[in-house]
């Protein structure tokens, strides 16, 4: 008897082993039934990931040192690099000086813009001045060609004197050529302006220079060869009636001449 009931218990004990997983099946399809359920017990992770701050740190922090590493070795390979190049090679680059390639840019208004040009493109150059880097727009160039470095180059040396009296003012100062190629009937051109721009007078003046004579037999006794300099003295007289307090700024220009 008491065999036959342990027989039978084993026997329920194996029917709800059976019967568990299909009970628990049921009831999670019951749980879901709800619209879209499906799809989203369908698609939803086995294993979900907790504290996703701090797996995303930890990748981070890996990202940061390999490319730590990366621009360690970008440097160890500069390095290489220079030891590569023989030293002689660098000290004949340092001593050198090669002149850069200098553009002369006309453009449609008269203005002439001299420098070298560091990009290009369909719109616009940018060009590198004595003055900075300046932004020209392609439809305003008139002309461009190579700058010949073998010109006369006459540019005030200092400071000029500006002398004031009731009917003239009076200008004195020096001028150099730091051109490369001699200057021919240097003079130098002073103008008063009013303050609407305006040119209440103007006047020039030929420096004291050296003579020189040409093949035609002209002489001119104001030519100036490269890294000379001259001393000037202009005199402009005020018009009749003109006070000097109408006097608002003054403007120079040098003017010469280039012959063979």
């Amino acid at each position: 008897m008491m065999d036959s009931m342990r027989l039978h218990v084993k026997f329920l004990v194996v029917i709800l082993i059976i019967l568990l997983p299909l009970l628990s099946s049921g009831q999670k399809k019951t749980a879901g039934t709800s619209k879209g359920s499906d799809k989203r017990e369908f698609f939803e992770p086995t294993h979900k990931v907790e504290n996703t701050d701090a797996a995303v740190k930890e990748m981070r922090e890996e990202i940061h040192q390999i490319q730590n590493e990366m621009d360690r070795l970008r440097s160890q390979l500069r390095e290489y690099d220079d030891l590569s190049t023989p030293r002689i090679r660098r000290e004949i680059k340092r001593l050198v000086n090669f002149p850069d390639k200098i553009s002369e840019i006309t453009l449609k208004n008269g203005t002439i813009v001299q420098g070298k040009i560091i990009s290009e493109d369909l719109d616009k150059i940018i060009v590198q001045t004595n003055i900075g880097t300046l932004a020209i727009v392609q439809e305003n160039i008139k002309e461009l060609r190579p700058f010949d470095r073998l010109h006369a180059d006459v540019v005030l040396k200092g400071e000029f004197e500006d002398q004031r009296h009731t009917d003239s003012r009076v200008f004195i100062g020096q001028v150099s050529n730091k051109g490369l190629r001699r200057a021919d009937f240097v003079r130098i051109l002073f103008r008063l302006h009013d303050k609407r721009t305006n040119i209440i007078a103007q006047d020039s003046s030929y420096i004291s220079g050296e003579p020189y004579t040409f093949y035609s037999s002209v002489v001119c006794e104001s030519s100036l060869s490269p890294g000379e300099f001259s001393l000037f003295r202009v005199e402009v007289t005020l018009p009749t009636g003109m006070d000097a307090k109408n006097i608002s700024y003054v403007t120079y220009k040098v003017l010469f001449d280039e012959f063979n």
